[in-house]
Order: C-alpha cells, then structure tokens, then sequence
C-alpha cells in the first residue's frame, strides 16, 4: 500500500516539476512513437524502388521522393530527440532546485537532535540529496518514456511479425538477460549506496576541510595536509575499491548478454535470406526492412525492460526520499498535518490578499517572561549520561541571571532546553506557566539569543543586523544609534558604503570582518529583535578585546532594558552586572544567589572566582588552574 502510495506521490511531484513546454514535449512522445516504423517502411519502399531503376529510368522520381521520406524522417527523429534531451536537461535543474529547497525546509524543520546527526540522518541526507530526489521527481519522464517505448515496440514488431515471428521472438529472448542483469545491478547498487552511506560522507567531510575557512588555519598552521590526504585517501580507496569489484562483476555479466544481443543478428540474417530465397518477390527491400528493424527492435526492448526495471527498482530511492520528507517536525506534526495546514495558510493568505500576515503573528509572543524549570531531566541521544539532572529553577520576568561553570556541567544544555531546541526526558519547562513545548514558534519570537557560534552572513552589514526581525523597520540613525551601544558602530563608519556594505570572503572586495568585529553585529542583531522578551546571551563576548567587553558589560543593563536575560559565561567578572547567578556542576544546579551570597558561602563558585582573579592578579602559582 505504502508503495502505491508513494508511486502516486512521485507522479503527482514530477509532473508539478515539468515546465509547459515539457509537458508538450513528453505528449508529442507518443505520436514520436511511430517514426521507427515508419523510417523502416520506407527505407524498405526506397529500396525496392532503387533496386528497379536499373530496369525502369522512370521511377527516378519515385526514388528521389522515397529517399526524400527518409532523410524527412530521421530528421525528425533526431530533431525530436534534440528536443527531448534538452527539456530532460530542463527538467534535471528544476528537479535539482526542488531536492535542495526541500532538504534545507528540513534542515529548519525537523527536531534539532537529527542536526547532531542523531540516528545517522547526515548519511541519510546525502543519500537523498544525490540518488533520491531526482528518481521521485523524474518517474513520470520514465514512465511517458515507457509508454511511448510500447508503441514503438508493437509497430516495429509487427513489421518484423509479418516477416517471419521467430525474428520477434529472438530478438525480444536476447533482450531478456540484459533487463535481468539492469534488475540485479540496481538492487545490488541500492544496497551498496545504502551500506556505504557513512563512508562516503566521511569522504566527503575530509574533502571539505580544506573548502572551509576555519579549519584551514590550523590545517595550514599544523601542516595537516598530509594527515587530511591519509584520512580522505583511507576511506576513498576503500569505497573505490568496493565499487570496482562491483563494477568489475557487472561488465563481465553484461558483457555475456551483449554477446547474446549481438550474436542474435547472425539469426536475423539467416531467417530473412532464408524468407527471400523461398519468396524472391520479398527482395532486397525486405532485406533492408529486417535489418533495420531489428536494430530498432531489440534497441527499444531492451530500453522497454529496462525502464520497466528502473521504475521497479528506483521505487526504494523513492520510497526513502518521501520518508525524509515525511519526518516528523519540531511543531510535532506529522507529514499529513502538516501539509494541511500549509494547505490552509496558503488559502488564508489568498483570501487575505493585501493584508498584513506580519500583524497576526506578532501578537503570538510573550509579553513577560517567568521561567520555570520544573524538575527537568535530559540525557542527549544514544548518551546514557545526564546532561541536566533533575533541574528546578524559577527565572522572574526582567531578571539578569548569569548561568557558570566548568565546561560540561549543563549549561548549554540549559539554554538548548530553554530555546526549545530539545524536549526534556523528564520534567516541564514552562513560561508564564504555559509548556514551552506546546507553541515552539511562540517561544522563539518571544526569544532573542547570540550562541557562541554565531552565523556571518556574507551580504550587507544592514541585513546583517536586521535580519532578526524582517517585520521591523528603522530608518538609519535608529540602527546606527543601536550599534554604538555595542560597538558595531566602528566597524559600519569605517566601511565605503556604511550599512549598505557587502561584506564575508565572498563579498567583491574580499571585506571580512575580524571575529569581535563580527562578535559586535550579532549583538546587535540580537538586541534588535524588538518583540523579544527573553534575551539568551551565549559567550557573547568571547571574540571581544578588554575594551570592547568591558563597554558590553558597562552599558548591559541599558541594553537589556526590562528584558529577562540569561547570559553564559566563563568570565565571572559578569558577576557584577546580574541579579543573580546559576551555578551548574554534573548537570545540576548545586549554587544559586548572587555574588555576595555566593562569595559567602564558600562554595564553587567562589573557589572558581578566586581562582580567577589571582589569574588576573598575574600570580606566580602556576598550578591555579591544575583542578580545571
């Protein structure tokens, strides 16, 4: 049933994926069915009447119009098949286009544990990406192909049929292991694709390496070239030398069933002398007519057995690219929810035309934040461990909290939680005590945050900073006002074009910014985000020079504003700026109150904090750090 289904799904897709024209094309297919047969006829007539002007001059006419019918004819084929080539070609970049929007609608769509690579998803991806897409949104091309094939099959074959059937029934044999080969090969290359998914895309993530910016510092700095060429080198041998066995093993096979297709041909010439010498009236126009036909014969049953196996056999590829498609999303909704709301939306906005969609969705957010951890327990997918063990907190709207600790004590796994990115094992996040889990895209307008890995967007430094919230609009002073209480206002006055400025590696003029440059426009893209009223400040200071922090840090309250902001941070001097701090060890909580109650009690935190400033008091004691 499932396959049916997705054989109905694929039709309905590739016709979608078909221009106009296409379309034409493919219909004039089957009219285009019966030139073989008619280029057999009359290379037959024009034989016949060529073979009689040695005895009749008269016929001179005739021979010149037959032979006229033929190069009309192969003219037409050729000229059909051009055209065809070049709407396969069209269609090939439409479908193309199709695969990529689909997998990044995916990519923004589905739970963020597959973005981890959580049940081999990247594997699956790429394996999508590259076989997949393509044969769902190509089956109705093979199938109109395959349809056009059988009239051409049945018009040459009774031409053949009328000869002598045995030419039809050896043929069309000799044609058979060739499809039960393509048949075998294409499960065994299904099979093979599939088990060889995680080394391929290790090749391919050793390759890209050295593509990305980055990791090319420390490639180049280390000399990693050799290591990178031994890894990428181990496992491309390694897949090439699979596929060469594979390969080696097919050519030997088709290579017996191209010795069966063509030794057949000594058969047809047999038979056909044979029907002359007993029907001398047949003439050499028969002669020409078999041979003609037979090449087209067996040409298009072996085309016919073999799209006929490819439709069979790409059902796989197309059954899992449609799976993929059908992954469950971060709302929770299944593929058929999902496609009946889109369904809806896109009716509301036609029946809406001219309205503002922008005004509806803004009034989705919280207008306060009181966050509440509610015993909440994660453990990421396949690690047993706990990332955050039974974690109670409450957050009130407007309070600056500072999350610490030692790298792996949860609090990344905190904000993840928080921004909706995971759902807990056990336990309930809540805002204003509603389930953050029940409205994800409630959640993430009400939310504004800089991660450590924050994105440089390579276009204008403008859409840089405004990209946050394409709804808002400010004129140039306002953003330029907001940029100078973070410092980004520096890197914007020094450019040519001010906010208008491409920059990233692939502007034209190779302007990037410097990482804190870079660090200061996410700041600001955070803090433009007007409609926010969490603000999740992940390490945002980390790329920035002593002043630069210090001028963040010196206007943080301005910032923020009445917002309730929860920063991360490995620098405790933010202590000083917060209301309260949050200290996590084990994925626990073990420490909460602000720095003088935490100085007190003489716990972590303040064993964390001393170790730090007697850093900073440049101490001899080499060994500060040696328990970290």
């Amino acid at each position: 049933m499932n396959k049916l289904k997705y054989f109905f799904r694929s039709m309905n897709l590739s016709v979608r994926m078909k221009s106009v024209p296409s379309r034409i094309a493919a219909v004039l297919g089957f009219p285009a069915a019966f030139l073989p047969m008619l280029i057999s006829l009359k290379l037959a007539a024009f034989t016949d009447t060529a073979r009689q002007l040695f005895g009749n001059p008269s016929l001179l006419n005739a021979a010149f119009t037959a032979f006229a019918w033929v190069v009309l004819l192969y003219l037409a084929q050729m000229v059909f098949q051009l055209v065809q080539e070049y709407y396969a070609k069209e269609d090939a970049a439409r479908i193309k286009r199709y695969v990529k929007e689909e997998t990044l609608k995916l990519l923004c769509e589905i739970p963020y544990m597959y973005i981890e690579n959580y049940d081999g998803f990247y594997e699956r991806l790429n394996f999508i990406k590259t076989y997949g897409g393509d044969k769902a949104a190509g089956s109705i091309s093979l199938i109109l192909g395959w349809l056009a094939k059988t009239i051409s099959f049945v018009s040459v074959a009774a031409i053949l049929f009328t000869v002598n059937p045995w030419l039809v029934a050896a043929l069309v044999g000799t044609s058979v292991p060739a499809a039960v080969l393509s048949l075998l090969q294409k499960d065994e290359t299904y099979r093979r694709r599939t088990k060889w998914m995680k080394e391929g895309t290790l090749t391919i993530h050793y390759s890209d390496l050295c593509r990305m910016d980055a990791p090319m510092k420390e490639i180049r700095f280390f000399g990693l070239y050799p290591y990178i060429k031994e890894r990428w080198q181990e496992l491309a041998d390694g897949y090439i030398d699979k596929r060469k066995r594979v390969i080696s093993k097919h050519v030997w096979y088709n290579s017996i069933a191209d010795v069966f297709r063509n030794g057949v041909y000594f058969v047809v010439i047999w038979v056909t002398v044979w029907e002359v010498f007993h029907d001398p009236a047949k003439g050499l126009g028969t002669f020409m007519l078999v041979l003609s036909s037979a090449e087209q014969l067996q040409s298009v049953t072996t085309a016919l057995l073999v799209d006929a196996v490819s439709i069979f056999a790409d059902m796989k590829y197309v059954e899992d690219f449609f799976r993929l498609l059908e992954m469950e999303r971060e709302s929770g909704e299944g593929a058929e929810e999902r496609q009946d709301r889109e369904g809806k939306e896109m009716t509301g906005r036609q029946d809406r035309a001219g309205e503002s969609i922008e005004g509806d969705t803004a009034e989705a957010v919280y207008r306060k934040a009181d966050i509440a951890f509610e015993n909440v327990t994660f453990s990421y997918p396949d690690n047993v461990n706990r990332a955050l063990d039974h974690v109670t907190v409450q957050i009130r709207q407007g309070e600056k909290i500072a999350i610490v600790g030692a790298n792996g004590s949860g609090k990344s796994t905190f904000v993840s939680l928080l921004c909706g990115f995971y759902q807990p094992e056990e336990g309930c996040i809540r805002i204003n005590g509603e389930a953050i889990g029940s409205n994800l895209k409630k959640l993430r307008r009400s939310v504004s945050a800089i991660f450590q890995r924050f994105c440089q967007y390579q276009d204008t430094l403008r859409n840089n900073i405004t990209i946050s919230a394409p709804g808002r609009s400010m004129e140039d002073d306002g953003i330029l006002r907001l940029a100078g209480s973070t410092g980004a206002d520096e890197a914007i006055n020094g450019q040519d074009n001010a906010l208008d400025e491409m920059v990233g590696i692939f502007s034209d003029t190779g302007n990037n910014l410097s990482g804190g440059q870079w660090q200061k426009i996410a700041i600001t893209r955070a803090l433009y985000r007007d409609n926010a009223c969490i603000y999740i400040l992940d390490e945002p200071t980390a790329a920035l020079d002593p002043v630069g922090e210090a001028n963040i840090y010196r206007n943080f309250r301005q910032l923020t504003g009445d917002k309730t902001t929860i920063l991360i941070s490995h620098r405790l001097g933010v202590a000083s700026v917060v209301d309260r701090i949050l200290v996590f060890d084990k994925g626990r909580i073990v420490e909460d109150g602000s720095h003088e109650e935490l100085m007190a009690r003489n716990g972590l935190y303040a064993e964390m904090y001393r170790a730090q400033a007697r850093w900073y008091a440049q101490t001899p004691d080499k060994n500060v750090f040696a328990s970290y």
